[in-house]
Parts: C-alpha cells; structure tokens; sequence
C-alpha cells in the first residue's frame, strides 16, 4: 500500500490540505489560481531528493475547503502561516506559481524570519492599478455564466471549448481544472479579484529574502518581470525564451534543475 501522505490543517475558515513528502530542509509549494498543489506533479518528486516539500492546496482549492467569505492575498498567507505553525515549520523556503508567488511575497514581506529562499514563477507584478486593468483585459471577458451565482463567474467547458481559448492544454490538464471549477467557480473569481487588488510593486521592495524570478519569455512581458527584478534587491533573472508561459509546467526538467540550484545556495 502507497504511503498516505496528505495531511489536514483545521482553522476557522475550514481545512487546509498539503501533501508532504521528502526529507530535509522545508520547501512550501504554492500554486496559481485554478489549480492546486497537483500543479507540481512533473516537479515535486525530483524537490522531494533534497527538501522535505508541503505542497499546499490553497483555501478553496481541490481538497481544502472553500472558506464561507471572500479573501484578499493576506487572507491566503495567514492560511500559509497557519499550516506552516501547525507543521512545525519556523523558517521555509519557498516554490510559488503565479498568483501562488504573489503569496509567497506577501508571506516575505509580512513575516521576513520565517522565509529564508524563494523561487517563484511567472509572478506578476503589478500595481493595483494596474492589476485592475488586467483583471478588466483579461480576467472579466472569461465570465460568461451569469446564471450560476451573484456574479459573473466562468463557464464549464468541454475540451473542444477550452481548446479555442487555450490551444497548448491537453486532456489530463482540462479534466483537473474542469473538476475545481466544479467546486470552485465562485471562488476563483473572488481570487481573480483578490489578485489583481494586490499592490506587487509595493510589496516588493519590502522582500529581503534571495528570490529566483523565473519567466517564461511570454509571461516576462505580460506580467513585467524585468520591473519585478529591479523592485525585489538582490533578486535574480532567469528568463527561458523557449517557454511561453508557466516554466514548471512547459519545461519541468530546466526548471526543476534551475530552482534546486538557487534553493540549495546557503542563506546570505
């Protein structure tokens, strides 16, 4: 029989679930809107050979519950803290995708003694200007279904239908967001909309702790990462022309080799 290695963290907005495995120093993974801690599939087991790894499934994503009330970004760190006090974990270190990564700054930001490395992916940062923008650009046309709840959310698609929108997506990933959004609609537009309220350009400044920024080359432009490099000090580069999106995702190998390295450097 495999080893169960899921784990529950109760609070007061419902349970949060990470899955735990490895052995060593802890590495927190953080994932992006849509998805949950299965993101990291491609990447986890190779962490695993040197970190012990807590892959986090954010508050109301696949096994966590979906809290009863509406979250901005320090709503999903105190959920992070939480996790990471009850797992015993004083100091991390820290993979985050996207919105996932917009999480772990704040984590940094807030409480700077308890992350020691990050490497994030594809994070956007923004200002809260300008994240309204792009939630107006290219969050809100995606809410078709006004039907379902209070507000506009996304609709259910099938794989004909999310092919238009996204032709790179192949069966396995379709299923697994189809199956959140079936759980979490409602929620991953409240998330859209605690995202894109965030003050990135703000909050960097404020990271001490060594950060890998690692783009994809379309997503250095669409979510400034050069401007991310010259907000967070000391932060490093790396830019993987051949992916367009999501590294971890679309290049898992260079990716994994890539983060290891920077994670595996002693603290400075």
């Amino acid at each position: 029989m495999a080893e169960d290695t899921g784990h529950y963290v109760s609070r007061k907005d419902g349970r949060v679930y990470y899955d735990k495995r490895g052995s060593g120093k802890p590495l927190i993974f953080l994932h992006a809107v849509g998805l949950s801690g299965w993101s990291w599939r491609r990447v986890i087991d190779s962490f695993a050979e040197h970190f012990t790894c807590y892959n986090i499934d954010l508050p109301g994503y696949d096994h966590s519950d979906v809290p009863a009330r509406q979250y901005i970004i320090e709503d999903f760190t105190d959920a992070i803290v939480d996790v990471m006090d009850s797992a015993g974990i004083a100091q991390t270190k820290i993979v985050g995708d996207h919105s996932g990564a917009m999480v772990a700054v704040d984590l940094a930001r807030r409480y700077p003694q308890r992350v020691e490395r990050m490497a994030l992916d594809g994070m956007p940062y923004w200002s809260k200007e300008g994240g309204r923008a792009f939630f107006e650009k290219n969050f809100r046309p995606q809410h078709t279904d006004t039907t379902s709840y209070d507000i506009p959310v996304s609709p259910m698609w099938t794989y004909e239908e999310a092919l238009v929108h996204y032709p790179s997506w192949d069966k396995e990933l379709w299923t697994k967001r189809e199956e959140i959004k079936s759980k979490s609609r409602l929620w991953i537009r409240l998330s859209q909309d605690a995202n894109t309220g965030y003050d990135m350009q703000e909050a960097g400044p404020k990271v001490k702790a060594p950060t890998l920024l690692m783009y994809g080359a379309g997503d250095l432009r669409r979510f400034d990462g050069e401007r991310a490099h010259e907000g967070i000090e000391g932060s490093t580069l790396k830019i993987f022309s051949e992916s367009p999106g999501g590294v971890h995702d679309i290049m898992p190998e260079e990716f994994t080799r890539t983060a290891i390295q920077f994670l595996l450097q002693d603290h400075k």
